[in-house]
């Protein structure tokens, strides 16, 4: 009976020195793969709605535009600069009034710099029904690089006349909506 809770005892000792030893191995943690996150954000940016009375001015005359500065604060931030590998600006537009319209986005720097510029052009609305306009900016290369630059987004919205447009006054029917939403691509390694 001793004899064998010897061999027991030798064994289990034997199969101990044997695991340890066998399994010791250096690990190089140098080698390890960096793992890459791509997260996709998407953000509201820019609610305006405007009607006839906003384009005039106090004796009721067509004021050529109205304009409107915003100030970027999400894209000032270091990890959104560090990380940001493309951006689309979707804007979508809804007339009703009977006057078409250009909206022109213009970014700037801190140092008032023009960065990027586009603008949208508006189809007036003769029947006062809702006509809605989509526009998509992409930034990717140069123009991200701007867009990482930009602080403050003017948004100016100019009158525009043509055949079938008319006068707007105090009474005029309709309204004009700007909505936009930022789509962020962003990458980062760990």
């Amino acid at each position: 009976m001793k004899n064998r809770f010897f061999k027991k005892k030798y064994l289990a000792l034997i199969i101990v020195l044997v695991v340890c030893f066998s399994c010791i191995k250096d690990t190089d943690f140098d080698q390890a793969t960096p793992i890459t996150l791509t997260p996709i954000m998407e953000v509201n940016l820019v609610e305006i709605q405007e009607t006839s009375p906003s384009f005039l001015d106090s004796s009721g005359t067509e004021m050529p535009f109205i304009s409107d500065l915003i100030v970027l604060d999400v894209l000032s931030s270091d990890f959104f600069n560090d990380n940001l590998i493309k951006a689309e600006l979707v804007f979508q537009v809804t007339n009703s009034l009977n006057k078409a319209f250009q909206i022109k986005m213009d970014f700037y720097d801190l140092a008032d710099m023009l960065q990027h510029s586009f603008s949208i052009d508006i189809d007036n609305s003769p029947s006062h029904t809702f006509l809605v306009t989509e526009h998509t900016e992409v930034f990717e290369a140069m123009s991200l690089a701007a867009l990482k630059a930009s602080i403050k987004l003017d948004i100016t919205i100019t009158l525009v006349s043509n055949a079938t447009s008319s006068v707007l006054t105090d009474d005029s029917d309709g309204s004009i909506a700007l909505t936009s939403k930022g789509i962020f691509y962003l990458e980062f390694t760990q």
